[in-house]
């Protein structure tokens, strides 16, 4: 499942090997801003109820190591299967935290704007277009893999918990989602 969304996410959003060879090349610079990211991330998450709920106590200090190890991976790692499967695996973890895909997307989005201010204050024009075009492909593409992961893990689960075969649970949820679909037309 997690190679064909991979093979998927890279098609549609057009992460390339390039990609990776722009951030590997700019990683010196683009590491220096970690620790401002993992800032406004997480005083993001904090600063609102419902995000803020999904922490326990004394509990930011090793979500912050947690993102800032993510972040440098991202922009100098190694991009093999493990990697990758780390990223699904992020789906996972959130079913278990309670972090929801929109979280999950909104703090996408919003460390995409921090980094892309980032280069606009540090690079030419040029160079801001293939640095944050580089990055915003390559967490486009984990979003859509941790997003993927949440809800196959998720299905996955109920179908082990209900005891269900996934055609018969395919088969159930396209009748209910008929029913949906029909009162939302009538």
């Amino acid at each position: 499942m997690m190679e064909q969304t991979l093979k998927d996410m890279m098609t549609l959003t057009g992460l390339s090997e390039k990609d990776y060879e722009i951030l590997r090349k700019y990683a010196p610079q683009l590491e220096l801003w970690a620790d401002a990211l993992v800032t406004v991330f997480y005083d993001t998450l904090y600063a609102y109820e419902p995000t803020a709920a999904v922490f326990q106590d004394n509990e930011r200090k090793t979500r912050e190591g947690t993102l800032k190890a993510w972040y440098l991976a991202v922009v100098k790692g190694n991009y093999d299967k493990h990697f990758w499967e780390q990223q699904w695996t992020v789906g996972l973890i959130h079913i278990a935290k309670r972090v929801t895909n929109p979280y999950m997307l909104g703090m996408t989005s919003r460390l995409q704007q921090v980094f892309l201010n980032k280069c606009l204050c540090t690079f030419s024009q040029s160079e801001t277009e293939q640095v944050y075009g580089a990055f915003k492909r390559m967490t486009d593409t984990i979003a859509g893999i941790i997003a993927e992961g949440y809800f196959i893990n998720y299905i996955q689960a109920m179908e082990n918990i209900g005891g269900f075969k996934q055609p018969l649970l395919q088969r159930m949820m396209a009748l209910e989602i008929d029913k949906k679909l029909a009162a939302l037309r009538s």
